[in-house]
């Protein structure tokens, strides 16, 4: 173990996410028994990690999914002792608009962002919030057509615009950010990225188990 195990032992963490955080492994399988959560409490003597992953689902409201993170933050059905949030890929690859940090409309990335910090905030007010920038993508699937992390979406951004509008947002309320776009270690541009990345963006139960690691060590800083 990492850390002292009379310290986390009564501490839980809530992880809210979409499917990366559920554990999908790219074949349309996978699960939570396969996420890098499953992998915590290897090197964090934790007394519970709840897994709130949905697969698809965005950080902002959309017309055509009724499970988006504005919706659901309220949904916990446990209080926590740290919230991490990951996600914007799916905003990232479904076009939602950027909007700016100052503004509370559920339907942009920063306005859902904005939300999302206060009301996670407000509903969990003992608990300490960890957000993380979501991986590197080239989205090999089946039908869809989805930007990679380089090419633009039809709002006219790449993935490290949302990148750095999360990190914007969350320093504006010095909410300890985890950049995994930048320095998660494991990339689909890299050769022989498959086995880690089978499909460009999902993982496979060695690549959530490298994820793992990577996470702890940026996320030990913040837990004391």
């Amino acid at each position: 173990m990492l850390l002292d195990d009379q310290y986390f032992k009564d501490k839980v963490m809530n992880c809210f996410g979409d499917s990366t955080t559920w554990g999908d492994d790219s074949t349309g399988g996978g699960g939570n028994a396969i996420s890098w959560t499953s992998h915590l409490q290897d090197f964090i003597p934790l007394k519970r990690v709840n897994n709130f992953g949905v697969k698809g689902s965005r950080i902002a409201l959309c017309d055509d999914r009724d499970d988006s993170f504005v919706e659901r933050y309220l949904e916990m059905d446990e209080d926590a002792d740290y919230i991490v949030v990951f996600g914007g890929i799916n905003d990232f690859a479904n076009n939602t608009p950027l909007g700016t940090i100052d503004e509370r409309d559920a339907h942009t990335f920063l306005g859902a962002l904005n939300i999302v910090i206060n009301g996670l905030n407000d509903h969990y007010p003992n608990a300490s919030l960890i957000f993380m920038t979501p991986t590197k993508t080239s989205f090999a699937h089946a039908t869809g057509n989805y930007p990679n992390s380089f090419q633009r979406n039809a709002t006219g951004n790449t993935q490290g615009d949302y990148t750095n509008a999360m990190i914007e947002i969350c320093h504006h309320y010095s909410i300890p950010v985890i950049d995994l776009f930048n320095t998660s270690g494991i990339s689909p541009f890299l050769r022989n990225s498959e086995r880690y990345m089978p499909d460009g963006t999902h993982y496979s139960p060695l690549g959530y188990e490298k994820l793992a690691h990577r996470i702890v060590g940026e996320l030990i800083r913040y837990l004391i």
